[in-house]
């Protein structure tokens, strides 16, 4: 599970991560991400109306997490992120998801070996 010190919550943050933030993308995730000032990185994840119904986007939601926390030791803890799920995502399976995740971070430059 991430930690409350590392969740994004207000809607202004992530508007401002969208506005001044670089992305990467894969096939179905896009990768957001801002440098910060502050020392505990902070990530959102964003699933849209429409991937589907309330059911599946908590699904996505619920992977995405979780595919973060595997990696969240090897990102780099200078900047915020958002990741925002893409159409076809509903159809990945888990270990998919975290693949397409990890491609994102090491395209951008963000994760540590």
């Amino acid at each position: 599970m991430i930690k409350k010190e590392h969740r994004l919550t207000k809607n202004r943050h992530f508007q401002f991560i969208y506005r001044k933030g670089q992305s990467k993308q894969s096939k179905f995730i896009t990768l957001i991400f801002v440098k910060t000032k502050f020392k505990p990185y902070k990530v959102g994840f964003s699933v849209s109306n429409k991937i589907g119904k309330s059911v599946v986007r908590s699904k996505v939601k619920r992977r995405l997490r979780e595919s973060f926390n595997l990696i969240q030791k090897n990102i780099n803890p200078n900047f915020n992120y958002v990741i925002v799920a893409k159409k076809g995502i509903d159809n990945l399976g888990f270990f998919e998801i975290k693949k397409e995740m990890e491609y994102c971070f090491k395209k951008a430059n963000l994760i540590n070996e």
